[in-house]
């Protein structure tokens, strides 16, 4: 009798695979968001849009830097679902902090206006998104063989979830729903992680993680 081939991708794995996806969807959303909320005050020049695309790539590397770090020093599935509540809360107030930075910097050079701006509310949930990647290949390294594939599979799938959230939050979320709801809907989807592992292992702190959780 034959026996049921058993999946050499464990559960854990997909979970870590959605993650990414979400991730990398925020990531663009963030982006989309944090020019459209800069627009009202500075308009939506080449300024804004150079402004909010370096600002991206900047977090993203200062998260990367970090996230290698702390994957080495605290690969824990725990360490991952404080940085994505972390940048949930980040996503969640930008539509507060950016207009209260705004105000704070609207009498300034319109150049220095945008960059303080921007690196004041998008960075930071940006330099959380940087710091998953590289704690989720660490995770999966511990459950896969092909390290390589991977990494490979990680990044691809975290820019196939930018490039649909791109088109989903600039065709539909952004112009029918507002900028409100559709930071609203990010933060949410962000959330849902950590909410449900906090729940699932009623886990706060390393000192109570138990071998595998």
């Amino acid at each position: 009798m034959n026996q049921i081939k058993k999946s050499k991708y464990p559960a854990s794995f997909w979970y870590l695979i959605t993650i990414s996806i979400i991730e990398g969807g925020a990531v663009m959303a963030v982006e989309l968001l944090g020019a459209k909320l800069i627009a009202p005050s500075y308009g939506a020049s080449l300024y804004v849009w150079a402004t909010t695309l370096a600002v991206t790539m900047g977090g993203l590397t200062t998260g990367y830097l970090l996230g290698g770090v702390i994957s080495e020093k605290y690969p824990h599935k725990l360490i991952l679902h404080y940085i994505i509540l972390a940048s949930a809360i980040f996503v969640s107030i930008m539509p507060f902090t950016s207009s209260i930075i705004m105000s704070a910097t609207l009498e300034m050079n319109i150049k220095l206006g945008i960059v303080i701006s921007s690196l004041c509310f998008v960075f930071p949930p940006l330099v959380c998104f940087g710091m998953v990647s590289p704690l989720i290949i660490r995770l999966i390294s511990r459950e896969v063989k092909e390290v390589g594939n991977s990494v490979g599979t990680i990044y691809s799938i975290s820019t196939l979830g930018g490039i649909l959230t791109t088109f989903l939050f600039g065709f539909f979320f952004i112009p029918k729903m507002g900028l409100d709801f559709s930071t609203y809907v990010t933060a949410l989807a962000l959330f849902i992680f950590p909410v449900y592992y906090f729940v699932r292992f009623r886990t706060f702190s390393l000192n109570q993680l138990e071998k595998g959780a």
